[in-house]
């Protein structure tokens, strides 16, 4: 992925930071994005992107994805918890940065990065990868946020199996149901999903743009935790990922997608399931800020170390 793409991407997150600034969109929009990209335009991204010829090493590779998944996020949650004990982290300051650490964006970052460094067979092996992201914000994250007060309105069960069950993982089934049977989507069909689904990265990169434009910046440099916590996420997960993966021997996209995924900004939803839950979101908001634009350089970093 050369630099004037990683450029492109940014710029666009500035688009979305400009047109609020100047308010040529309203607050409100958020919303009405947010449920546009997760809702349409991400799952056709994604299902347009899994459409490839059956292959057993594609399978076996896939399979080996979803174990490194499970292990990265149970290795990652236990080294957040560890880190807000030893820091003494409490109440909701702990749920927020363990939350950050553990949730990166692989949805509104994540997936077009990928794109844009391998294409849509990156695109296919993120999906299966970020199949435990689904599952685990939903279930772990809300735990998270949730915890601080007893008195708390908890997600029942059919609540939160309402946004496990959402239509990005059911493009992932879908999506992968017709790679394990080679069935063939008829060509118009296609081509109206890719039309459609392209529209994921400019509105994902605004929607973040919109997102930072609504920070108080001053309000940022008076808690240093919030940039050793970014710090943590963006260039001390990557690099152990980095390494540890590399010394189990493994190359390629099996590399490339851990390494990429998990080198993202916190997860742009972190503020709204905050919110949700009676967290502090404002917190959360400054870490998306600091993560986010602090990524223009460490993500180059990465994909340097990457090769």
């Amino acid at each position: 992925m050369d630099t004037s793409k990683i450029v492109s991407l940014f710029l666009l997150i500035m688009i979305g930071y400009i047109a609020k600034k100047l308010n040529v969109v309203k607050s409100d929009i958020k919303g009405h994005l947010s449920t546009l990209v997760l809702n349409i335009t991400l799952p056709l991204y994604i299902f347009t992107a899994m459409q490839f010829e059956f292959s057993r090493d594609v399978l076996k590779e896939t399979g080996i994805l979803v174990v490194i998944s499970v292990v990265y996020y149970a290795v990652v949650y236990l080294f957040a918890n560890g880190f807000t004990k030893v820091t003494k982290q409490k109440d909701m300051r702990r749920d927020i940065f363990q939350y950050m650490i553990t949730f990166s964006n692989v949805g509104y970052m994540g997936y077009p990065i990928m794109y844009e460094l391998a294409g849509e067979k990156g695109m296919f092996y993120a999906a299966i990868y970020n199949l435990s992201f689904n599952v685990l914000t939903w279930t772990l994250g809300v735990y998270i946020m949730s915890r601080h007060k007893s008195e708390v309105e908890h997600q029942s069960m059919k609540e939160r199996l309402v946004h496990v069950l959402n239509p990005s993982l059911f493009a992932v089934i879908i999506g992968f149901t017709c790679f394990l049977f080679s069935i063939k989507v008829p060509i118009a069909l296609i081509d109206t999903f890719k039309s459609v689904g392209s529209a994921t990265t400019p509105l994902s990169m605004m929607f973040i743009g919109i997102i930072l434009a609504e920070i108080k910046v001053q309000s940022i440099f008076t808690d240093i935790w919030v940039f050793i916590v970014s710090a943590i996420r963006l260039i001390v997960i990557p690099l152990t990922t980095f390494v540890i993966l590399k010394v189990l021997g493994l190359n390629g996209l099996l590399l490339m997608i851990p390494v990429v995924l998990s080198a993202m900004p916190t997860s742009a939803n972190s503020a709204i399931i905050a919110s949700r839950y009676g967290n502090d979101s404002e917190l959360a908001s400054k870490m998306i800020f600091v993560s986010t634009l602090f990524c223009i350089i460490t993500v180059p970093f990465i994909l340097k170390i990457l090769g």
